[in-house]
């Protein structure tokens, strides 16, 4: 009988001697599996939120761009005889030409003319506004001896939305009309 006992106290200590370590290792491994996860995922949040955000921006400059290119039409079309600074017609830096670019540029322009016809994925429609730069007069040389008749030089600007009024595009160009 002292042999079976003998036997039975060896398996105890040897139940009591265990101390659980595959269960911690297993819990360390899946913690960090866990925060490679997490960072993986805030990683692929965050390119999905640039993508986003660059879609939008070249939403709203194709929109400025058209919007700049129908001030050019517009130029070739009609070019104004007078400048009344309104209605999207204004000398160059004058006070009550649309501001786009301070903080107030979040306010719907007045006296823009606006895209016709409309842009069907931006938020809001392009705007645009014409500026005359000046008038050379008749008999000024542009180009080396050669006299030229009066040329006007317009400046256009033109802002466009994305597909959110947070993304704004404004644009500008230099336009002169023979």
């Amino acid at each position: 009988m002292d042999s079976i006992q003998l036997r039975t106290n060896v398996k105890f200590k040897a139940d009591r001697e265990q101390t659980g370590s595959a269960l911690v290792i297993s819990l360390i491994m899946l913690l960090i599996i866990s925060l490679l996860a997490i960072g993986g995922l805030r990683s692929t949040i965050l390119q999905e939120r640039m993508s986003a955000n660059l879609h939008d921006r070249e939403l709203a400059f194709q929109a400025a761009e058209a919007a700049l290119r129908a001030g050019e039409r517009f130029l070739v079309t009609t070019p104004p005889d007078t400048i009344t600074n309104s209605n999207g017609l204004y000398d160059i830096n004058n006070a009550t030409r649309p501001d786009w670019l301070g903080p107030a540029a979040a306010v719907t322009a007045n006296g823009a003319f606006e895209l016709t016809p409309g842009l069907a994925s931006v938020e809001r429609q392009p705007q645009y506004f014409i500026e005359r730069i000046g008038i050379t007069p008749p008999g000024t040389e542009t180009e080396i001896g050669t006299a030229k008749p009066p040329v006007s030089f317009y400046r256009i600007t033109a802002r466009g939305f994305g597909g959110t009024e947070d993304s704004v595009v404004v644009v500008s160009s230099v336009f002169r009309n023979q």
